[in-house]
């Protein structure tokens, strides 16, 4: 199978790039075309695997994007080739109604993990090759009638994905903002909760975590002074940490800003507010 993967979206950004990175990590090649019908007609012949990556600009479903899709459908059909769906779950479900699901190996809900976008396309490509060798071995190879043959390896489905919930920890001595937090992200995310430096220590000790949601003015230990602590631990320094603050004057914010912590957080940010920025945060770690 070609180990090369076409990555159609409106134009190259971040979000692109970031795949392309992830994909050679492990040996994969990615090119990105514009979501027009000639250059996917003139780029699919070399694709192994298709990924569609639905942006906000995508989304609009316009005429055009309405006939890429439709085209993009019957060349799957021509190329016998598979397609990945990046996208919010409605703009998916709109999609459905111009591309087959029969050619969908997997749909990624936005924001996506990466981890498992890119175990995806590599097992996937990997049992294409172990095809083309099974398809390829001479008879000798066979095993004799009546001895043991290997069992055949399943067909790649989204149920052979684990996805597991991104884990936040937050850090705030007050208990009642600790309670609002943890409602509001306890849907989409494992939350862990510490309303102290010491409590926030031992919880890591025993915890792995995607990021740390870290209260700037705390008594005792400060979050300035946690933060220190982690970056000094080799076991710590790596996870990221947003400060939040309830102080938005510039001297504040840039004090908190020479920390060079992965961001920052203002405490008058309502729920979604708070997911987007999360969202946006986590869309392509």
């Amino acid at each position: 199978m070609l180990k090369n993967v076409m990555i159609i979206s409106t134009s190259e950004s971040f979000a692109i790039k970031s795949m392309e990175q992830k994909l050679i990590a492990v040996e994969i090649s990615a090119y990105q075309v514009v979501a027009r019908t000639t250059d996917i007609g003139s780029n699919i012949d070399r694709a192994g695997l298709i990924v569609l990556y639905l942006d906000e600009r995508m989304a609009a479903m316009t005429a055009s994007l309405q006939n890429m899709l439709s085209y993009l459908n019957d060349k799957l059909y021509e190329s016998n080739k598979m397609l990945i769906v990046i996208a919010k779950r409605k703009d998916y479900e709109i999609a459905l109604r111009y591309i087959s699901e029969d050619f969908i190996l997997q749909f990624f809900d936005r924001p996506m993990n990466m981890e498992a976008f890119v175990q995806t396309i590599f097992e996937y490509m990997n049992e294409g090759e172990k095809r083309i060798e099974d398809k390829d071995k001479k008879p000798e190879d066979v095993p004799a009638e009546g001895a043991e043959a290997t069992p055949a390896k399943r067909k790649m489905t989204s149920d052979m994905v684990a996805v597991r919930k991104r884990r936040i920890l937050l850090v705030d001595d007050d208990a009642s903002y600790l309670r609002i937090i943890r409602n509001w992200l306890k849907d989409g995310y494992e939350v862990g909760v510490a309303s102290s430096a010491l409590q926030a220590i031992m919880w890591l000790a025993k915890n792995d975590v995607d990021l740390i949601l870290l209260d700037y003015k705390m008594p005792v230990c400060s979050g300035a002074q946690m933060f220190a602590m982690l970056q000094n631990d080799s076991q710590t320094k790596t996870i990221p940490v947003f400060f939040l603050t309830g102080n938005s004057a510039r001297d504040a914010v840039m004090e908190i800003l020479k920390l060079n912590p992965e961001g920052y957080l203002l405490k008058t940010f309502d729920r979604k507010a708070l997911l987007t920025r999360l969202e946006e945060f986590f869309e392509f770690r």
